[in-house]
């Protein structure tokens, strides 16, 4: 069977010469010799949804089309291989926000059916870069976002993501927890306190080279946390150093400098975290830091230097 003998989409004509690839349409991709009557864009989602091996510019041409009229991809159930071609062409388009944009609803409008959690992953990457860059998007691409920003189905609750994670935390589905958080980032949430959680599951995961990386991103935005993670920032930044045998006593002066402030304390799920690196850290280390945790709770309002100094 010739590659182009194929079936014509019984398509209505209204989407002939919508997509086009620079100056041409996607028409001369599909026929050789004398075009065939009233093709349509459509005819190159049909070799797609038949197995036919795309080139890399009908690739492009398929992603066009994706993004004019996604229906497609859901109706002949390619939405996996169709997720594959539109991130291929979102690293190609990642410095042109207004096409990365149209990319992204796509891939919103593509999943939201199949898979909710996967469209909402777009969506807060849309909504970020839409924040800033409204002014580039044309009048096409601006109603897609309303229709979707307005149905309500994709704006996450922060304090219901949290809440989630935690009870990831409690089930050790670290992963899922970790993924979590790093959503909320993506939601620009609360970013210090949130980085804290976030270093806390990487440690609970063993990843503590990235736990100290969101520790730093932490205390570099110190300044907009609220009063009881600022303890915490620091808390980590003692557990770090003890976990390396490494010199703490300035820190832990500095901790009990933030918990004279007011509204320092909160309670926090860290024991999980402490059992866990407990075999690393000598007998005396682990205590101070049972009993910083207990004291950035107020459970034990003792002198910090006292406890530790005397």
């Amino acid at each position: 069977m010739d590659f182009y003998d194929f079936q014509l989409l019984p398509e209505s004509s209204v989407d002939k010469n919508d997509i086009y690839l620079d100056d041409i349409t996607v028409d001369p991709l599909l026929y050789k010799g004398e075009p065939r009557c009233s093709p349509t864009p459509a005819d190159i989602a049909m070799l797609w949804s038949e197995g036919y091996s795309l080139t890399a510019t009908m690739k492009k041409a398929l992603a066009a089309i994706l993004v004019n009229k996604v229906s497609i991809a859901i109706n002949l159930s390619r939405v996996t291989e169709a997720e594959s071609i539109l991130k291929t062409e979102l690293e190609k388009v990642k410095n042109n926000p207004a096409e990365y944009i149209k990319l992204l609803i796509t891939l919103i409008r593509l999943n939201e059916k199949p898979d909710m959690a996967e469209a909402k992953k777009y969506y807060v990457r849309a909504k970020k870069l839409i924040s800033r860059h409204k002014d580039v998007l044309d009048k096409r691409t601006m109603n897609s976002w309303n229709l979707l920003s307005g149905n309500g189905s994709y704006d996450e609750n922060p304090h219901l993501l949290r809440a989630r994670a935690l009870e990831m935390i409690e089930k050790q589905q670290y992963s899922e927890a970790e993924n979590i958080y790093r959503q909320m980032i993506e939601l620009d949430f609360e970013l210090p306190g949130t980085l804290c959680h976030l270093a806390r599951v990487q440690f609970l995961s063993g990843k503590e080279k990235e736990a100290e990386k969101s520790v730093r991103k932490a205390w570099s935005q110190r300044n907009k946390a609220l009063k009881y993670v600022v303890p915490r920032i620091i808390f980590f930044k003692i557990l770090l150093l003890m976990t390396r045998n490494q010199e703490s006593s300035l820190w832990v002066s500095r901790l009990e400098e933030e918990l004279k402030k007011p509204d320092s304390f909160m309670e926090w799920h860290i024991q999980p975290l402490l059992e866990s690196l407990k075999s690393r850290l000598s007998p005396e280390n682990h205590q101070v830091l049972v009993t910083l945790a207990e004291s950035l709770q107020n459970k034990d309002p003792k002198s910090l230097s006292g406890f530790l100094f005397s």
